[in-house]
């Protein structure tokens, strides 16, 4: 059985010994051919030795690189220049790491680049010097080099615009922008999809699932992570499923799911098998699994894995794999209470970890000492971890609060833009479908013969005009309902993290008897409530709309030099839920537009039931506008929503505004 084992291994050893020498000895053919010319030939046979080493073989490939560009740039052969430049820094990124080096090549480039003719090859180059500033970490230049390459990509109509968008995206997440990554990722999904790229489609899901993860949507996370592993495993060449496993592992520990972590953290050495990356990843998801294991009383497993690992300390302990063993073997010595030892595997993590500045793992490594400390009874070193470890879960927390709201706030104003750009193209369709009717009026007006015939074709066009205009307000009526929705999560995250943590800020600031301190947290706190207020407006939900419009105007009266005269009728009984809310949210947008733009001095509030209807009328003395090219020409969303809302509570809206005299707003509906 073990000679059955060996043979195949021996001939893959055999093979790849071969390809080996049969590289080296056509390096060296190319080596001698150039040392016997010059000029534009010896560049031909340099640029032909430097795109075998680096494409075909596992060769090292820098030396050679330097030289074809050095020679190019000095017989002006910038397009070689260039393409060899760019594999450099792809080398640099993935297997060297000198990215100073990476940045001088870029340097000596960028003069030249002008003089390149090929958008293909700049298209390239861009996206390697976009992937070496992710790796370097900074996540400005890589945005700034990917942005390039996708006008390059442009104008030759790449498909690398999907990969670039993806890349995109995977650096959002890392940078913490969480709304443009989201939008990013579902971007270059949609298009993997369309080109049935089913790798990438793979790749995407899987950061599209790490974003979810980091912003605490565990859920949305795990039905990610479910659709990949449901394509991976109809895609069978996929090669990193076992990652997806121990992702999902990851996600099951933070939501206290620990059978679910053991067996997700199992499938993923089972899938790592097949993998044709399964000596990188074999000891990470085994350092793992022992890790689930000792923390959940299973210490005979877990010290199984562990003397396994030290077995083959070379492979399994040092380098890369240090930290993840480090992680196992400290766990297991707290499992089995020898504390002294696991303080001393502890503080080695820890101090790897802080190079890194990965702090989620540093706060982890600040606890686990923290409570190794508290069982010896050294409280003073416990107390000193647990400070360590308090102030990074602060830290962590608040900037994955304000990633979550930066999150929704992208989310909602693309879904502004969208509108705004829905309701341009609707009003230029509409206007084109009504100069279409009055053409063929004229025409078949002249021609009698063609009378019926132009009736019906006038006829269908209004219908179809009509049809879209319904559409269009159906569509506009369903974003405001969502966007009432999404206001409503916003304003509840707010008050229930940001407000809470900035309530504990203010205590912590009293008892501090710093009184800059106290008064910027007061502030600030009483800010935040004013946008939660604003965003959903909770007097209005808890006492109705009369309650809450007398609370919108004394806030305003309190805040402005606006005088108010108010006559105001308990109409409560009469309006739902629903157009309440809507009612609501015409006067704020009324009295919002009176603040920002009117000048005005005086506002006047009547609301009252007359007979079946109730009427309401806001009079400023402001400086009045034109009131039909607004409606027409305003790429502000305020007026449309206005004329919305109306729509939607079946109100008639009546603005008569004259300019220098001030405005009146008329609301006319039925109850």
């Amino acid at each position: 059985m073990k000679v059955k084992l060996l043979l195949p291994l021996l001939l893959v050893s055999i093979s790849i010994f071969a390809q080996e020498e049969n590289a080296l000895q056509k390096k060296k053919q190319l080596e001698t051919a150039i040392q016997k010319v010059q000029g534009a030939k010896r560049l031909k046979l340099l640029d032909s030795l430097a795109t075998y080493i680096y494409d075909d073989t596992n060769l090292e490939c820098d030396s050679i690189l330097r030289a074809t560009i050095t020679y190019a740039i000095k017989l002006d052969s910038v397009n070689v220049a260039t393409k060899q430049a760019s594999n450099l820094i792809d080398y640099i990124a993935h297997v060297s790491r000198d990215f100073k080096e990476g940045k001088q090549i870029i340097a000596t480039m960028s003069p030249l680049l002008k003089k390149v003719s090929s958008p293909k090859l700049l298209d390239h180059y861009y996206i390697n010097i976009a992937n070496m500033y992710y790796y370097a970490g900074d996540f400005d230049a890589s945005i700034n080099a990917y942005d390039k390459a996708s006008s390059y990509a442009t104008q030759y109509k790449s498909t690398t615009q999907g990969l670039i968008t993806f890349r995109k995206g995977v650096v959002y997440v890392d940078k913490g922008e969480f709304g443009k990554a989201s939008l990013a990722l579902t971007e270059a999904i949609s298009f993997f999809q369309k080109e049935k790229d089913t790798l990438k489609w793979i790749d995407a899901k899987g950061s599209m699932s790490i974003l979810y993860s980091k912003s605490g949507f565990y859920k949305e996370s795990k039905k990610e992570r479910e659709e990949q592993i449901e394509l991976a495993k109809t895609f069978k060449s996929y090669s990193n499923i076992g990652v997806i496993y121990f992702n999902m592992a990851a996600d099951d520990n933070k939501a206290g799911l620990q059978t679910e972590r053991i067996a997700n953290l199992k499938l993923a050495l089972k899938s790592n098998e097949t993998s044709q990356h399964k000596t990188f990843f074999e000891p990470i998801f085994k350092s793992a699994l022992a890790v689930a294991y000792a923390e959940n009383d299973s210490i005979a497993l877990a010290e199984k894995i562990v003397k396994a690992l030290e077995a083959n300390s070379e492979k399994y302990t040092t380098n890369y794999n240090e930290a993840f063993y480090l992680e196992a073997k400290k766990s297991l010595l707290f499992s089995k209470k020898e504390y002294k030892e696991a303080i001393v595997y502890g503080d080695a993590y820890l101090k790897l970890k802080q190079k890194g500045k990965q702090f989620e793992e540093i706060q982890l490594a600040e606890k686990f000492l923290f409570e190794v400390y508290e069982q010896i009874g050294n409280n003073e070193k416990a107390l000193y971890h647990f400070k360590n470890y308090s102030h990074i879960k602060d830290s962590i927390g608040n900037i994955q609060k304000t990633r979550v709201l930066a999150y929704y706030q992208t989310l909602y104003e693309t879904e502004k833009r969208d509108l705004t750009i829905e309701n341009q193209e609707a009003n230029i369709a509409l206007l084109d479908s009504k100069n279409k009717i009055q053409n063929q009026w004229m025409f078949f007006g002249g021609s009698g013969l063609l009378v019926l015939f132009g009736f019906v074709t006038v006829t269908r066009s209004r219908n179809f005009a009509k049809k879209e205009q319904k559409n269009q307000e159906k569509f506009t009526q369903d974003i405001i309902n969502a966007q009432e929705e999404e206001r409503t999560r916003v304003a509840l995250e707010l008050h229930d993290s940001v407000g809470q943590q900035l309530m504990m800020l203010t205590r912590k600031s009293k008892n501090s008897n710093d009184t800059s301190m106290e008064t910027l947290a007061k502030d600030t706190l009483q800010n935040v409530r004013t946008i939660s207020q604003g965003l959903h407006p909770v007097v209005l939900e808890q006492f109705g709309f009369t309650a809450g419009i007398n609370d919108l105007i004394n806030t305003i009266d309190a805040n402005t030099e606006l005088f108010f005269t108010t006559e105001i009728e308990n109409i409560d009984t009469y309006l739902s839920n629903q157009k309440a809310l809507h009612l609501y949210r015409i006067q704020q947008e009324l009295l919002n537009n009176i603040i920002k733009h009117a000048e005005a001095t005086s506002v006047t509030i009547d609301i009252r039931k007359i007979k079946s209807t109730i009427e309401v009328t806001v009079e400023d003395n402001g400086k009045g506008f034109d009131y039909q090219q607004q409606i027409k020409f305003s790429k502000s969303l305020g007026m449309k929503s206005l004329v919305e809302r109306s729509k939607i509570i079946n109100a008639k809206l009546k603005i008569n505004s004259i300019l220098k005299k001030g405005t009146i707003t008329q609301l006319t509906f039925p109850i």
